[in-house]
């Protein structure tokens, strides 16, 4: 449920840069898209507002209201970044890996919108892992299990890997495997079938479950919310903002994990509580114009499943999402059959039981606990078009350039995947499905981004001809 800002940014956009439009600029090249990345690289490693906002003013004028902001802040984190190879390129796509001052790797794919004259329509990047890191490059399914076994074994102390990773190819498994301990304590070992608190994975499920309301006409995804929230107690901020808006982390409402939510956090047993707690608040940058993840967000959109379905929220994730996908061990509540994983945090004294792990109420916006088989047939019936039509699903993974990374739902990855990741202390998890067939869950119970760590391991060394990145 509790998505850290900074983890959140790592595992999905180092570099969020978009624009679209044409611009009066020409770039006698026949790659452009290599050009204009190069240009922009160097105006990011000047760290002068001035160049950065030349550039864009130059390649387009449709950017985030705080796309100069955000590169300062990236390029004071990342330090100045070097071109290290060309993975791929095209007149208006490319792909680059890049070396971060700091020594971190990254990859970053450019889209133009026109080639000529040049115009922007995104430049999106995430993390990888460092060449030297990486265990060998699998040749086969087998091998990708045998090097995953391996570099799991190499992870020692603190940084001991505790959870299970599920790889399926082809509808096949490959690799189904637990590590660690669920409950240290009394040395319950994590197995296969554990149950793991999810965080803010299960946006995915309150994603869905709008979008199917969409498809039967009972909502519309650009309605502003006061239409299916009239009582709102901001009338304003309801006048103001989409369902799609929400969907896609830009309509500015803000966060629920506050200090305030910690006095009140027993007294949240509803999505109206939320509500009544937060409703008041002004939102925090006009809508639409910015990216800016928000949990509460996800608060509004479970109430509008609500409202519209006249059903619960859990109830109407159970009956259309649930039960349909076959996912008998997924929920608010660990279901009490099977073992639960207890979340461990570092702390001065060593990993301790992180208290907000049953303590934090389960919403739509995240905070469910589920299994990895369970978490499979959701993939499976997700990508077999059970739950969401193919059409629906390509319009829930639609980038626009305020959120080039994120559609409606699901974060965005390199090759044309998708799916999502939940970050909490203790509690760190990803689902990626991936255009060649591969299916990969990874669920830890530890601090976050043990989980992103491990899946960027398994991206980076999938056979070759799969979703992966190579740096030479």
């Amino acid at each position: 449920m509790r998505t850290s800002k900074a983890c959140r940014m790592r595992s999905v956009s180092l570099i969020a840069s978009v624009l679209a439009l044409a611009s009066s600029a020409s770039i006698a090249s026949d790659a452009p898209a290599l050009e204009v990345f190069k240009k922009w690289l160097s105006a990011y490693n000047s760290g002068s507002e001035a160049r950065i906002a030349s550039f864009w003013e130059q390649y387009g004028n449709q950017q985030p209201d705080d796309r100069v902001a955000l590169d300062i802040r990236r390029h004071s984190a990342t330090g100045d970044m070097t071109l290290v190879r060309v993975a791929q390129k095209s007149p208006k796509h490319m792909v680059a890996i890049l070396k971060e001052g700091r020594g971190a790797f990254s990859e970053s794919t450019v889209d133009l919108v026109s080639a000529s004259p040049p115009a922007v329509a995104r430049i999106v990047g995430h993390p990888i892992p460092s060449p030297a890191t990486l265990p060998p490059q699998a040749t086969s399914d087998a091998d990708l299990a045998r090097n995953v076994r391996k570099f799991v074994a190499t992870t020692k102390g603190a940084n001991a890997f505790s959870g299970v990773i599920f790889i399926a190819h082809h509808d096949q498994v490959v690799l189904n495997q637990a590590w660690g301990f669920a409950d240290s304590e009394r040395r319950i070992p994590n197995s296969v079938d554990t149950q793991f608190g999810l965080a803010s994975m299960n946006k995915m499920f309150t994603a869905i479950s709008v979008l199917q309301l969409a498809n039967q006409g009972k909502l519309h995804l650009d309605d502003f919310v006061i239409k299916y929230l009239p009582d709102y107690p901001n009338q304003e901020l309801a006048k103001t903002v989409t369902v799609r808006e929400l969907l896609s982390h830009t309509g500015g409402t803000g966060d629920y994990l506050t200090p305030e939510f910690t006095t009140h956090k027993s007294e949240m047993r509803t999505l109206s509580d939320y509500v009544h707690l937060f409703g008041s608040r002004p939102g925090r940058f006009k809508p639409g114009t910015r990216f800016e993840y928000s949990n509460y967000g996800y608060i509004l959109l479970g109430r509008v499943v609500e409202v519209v379905s006249a059903q619960t929220y859990d109830q109407y994730v159970r009956d259309h999402i649930l039960n349909i996908a076959g996912m008998r061990h997924t929920g608010p509540i660990p279901d009490g059959h099977r073992s639960v994983a207890i979340g461990y945090s570092r702390t001065r004294n060593g990993l301790q039981p992180t208290e907000d792990m049953f303590h934090l109420p389960a919403s739509s916006g995240g905070g469910w606990y589920s299994d990895a088989h369970d978490l499979y047939r959701f993939a499976a019936a997700l990508r077999s078009g059970t739950l969401l039509s193919p059409s629906l699903l390509n319009q829930a993974l639609t980038w626009t350039s305020i959120h080039p990374a994120y559609g409606l739902g699901f974060f965005l990855l390199p090759g044309l995947g998708y799916g999502h990741s939940g970050s909490s202390p203790g509690c760190s998890t990803e689902l990626h499905i991936l255009p060649d067939q591969y299916v990969v869950i990874v669920l830890a119970n530890r601090d976050p981004p043990m989980a992103t760590d491990m899946n960027d391991v398994i991206a980076a060394i999938l056979p070759r001809g799969a979703n992966r990145v190579t740096i030479e």
